[in-house]
């Protein structure tokens, strides 16, 4: 870390002014004489001091043994190199890119940066290197990061927004004054300028409602109303590592072509249940074999005399095929 920062420059209020030479006052100088080349000298040496700069940044340094994220770079107005230079808070971090500038100020002898400044109007990058000098056409704005289209949200009347490089947002909305809070992640292919945030349509969202959705928006095709908490994506993965409740006061719906439960014991209706339920093809093949069984039998009846004789053997063949043990599901128990 730069321990001799030298941020802050002086920069003359009126650039074009010279300090006089010509003092145009007579040998024995009269009080106006002298009094108006004092005014015109101060006016030609008077500086304003600038306690921030800008940076280039021309190196990036990310966690290494006790430097999380540092930056290097060039000073446009100081008109010199600086190292070290630290985000100012710890909480929030953005990560510069290669020939991006920063606003930078010293803090006890600490060269800090607080954000990038927009050059370019971009989310995805605003690099603009070589301002100082040096300009390489080669230059990279990191190992592996590569330009792209990113469409920034649009926006409405105070509301506040965070938004990643990649097309990530929060969007502390307050659509009618009411509040809500989106969390979207998106690849916006669109030709619009601003991306309309539309919970169908971003790739996955998270939407927190007090009065149901802005705009009367649907989801899912129907209509939100009220508090609810919404979340869309192609796959929704929960796992608690000991449990996971869910719990409605009034109803649960689960609407699904295909739903899969698996776990070593199932319980419907109670935690308490206790009945097993019956397995259906077990269940089906004993009355199938039980139908013909009785339909032999009741043919024997007709025919043969000794029909008792003949249900007898089928009832008995029943008996062996007949086992609950079995027919009973292990896993899933109801009330």
């Amino acid at each position: 870390m730069s321990k001799n920062s030298k941020i802050g420059y002086s920069k003359k209020v009126n650039p074009t002014l010279d300090v006089p030479v010509d003092f145009g006052m007579s040998r024995v100088a009269t009080a106006q004489q002298i009094s108006s080349y004092m005014k015109n000298y101060s006016k030609a040496i008077q500086t304003e001091y600038h306690e921030t700069d800008t940076l280039v940044v021309t190196k990036v340094t990310r966690n290494q043994p006790g430097v999380r994220l540092s930056v290097d770079g060039d000073l446009i107005n100081g008109k010199s190199k600086i190292s070290g230079v630290v985000p100012i808070n710890p909480n929030t971090i953005h990560v510069p890119l290669i020939g991006e500038h920063l606003t930078v100020v010293e803090r006890e002898g600490v060269p800090h940066f607080t954000d990038v400044v927009n050059r370019k109007g971009s989310l995805n990058e605003n690099s603009i290197p070589g301002v100082v000098g040096g300009y390489d056409s080669n230059t990279q704005y990191g190992k592996n990061f590569k330009r792209t289209k990113v469409t920034p949200i649009e926006i409405g009347e105070g509301c506040i927004v965070r938004e990643g490089r990649f097309g990530q947002s929060i969007h502390f909305d307050g659509h009618n004054n009411v509040p809500t809070i989106k969390i979207s992640n998106s690849i916006y292919t669109g030709d619009k300028e601003y991306r309309p945030e539309r919970i169908d349509d971003d790739d996955s969202s998270i939407y927190f409602t007090s009065k149901g959705l802005p705009g009367n928006n649907p989801f899912d095709g129907e209509k939100v109303e009220g508090k609810k908490v919404l979340i869309q994506s192609d796959g929704i993965f929960i796992k608690g590592r000991e449990e996971v409740r869910i719990k409605a006061i009034e109803e649960l719906k689960i609407n699904s072509p295909n739903l899969v439960v698996n776990g070593n014991e199932t319980k419907l209706g109670s935690e308490d249940a206790k009945q097993p339920i019956i397995r259906g093809d077990d269940l089906v093949q004993f009355l199938e074999s039980m139908l013909s069984q009785l339909s032999t039998a009741a043919n024997a009846f007709t025919t043969d005399k000794p029909g008792g004789t003949a249900l007898q053997t089928a009832m008995t063949a029943l008996k062996t095929q007949l086992n609950l043990s079995t027919m009973k599901s292990k896993k899933v128990k109801t009330v």
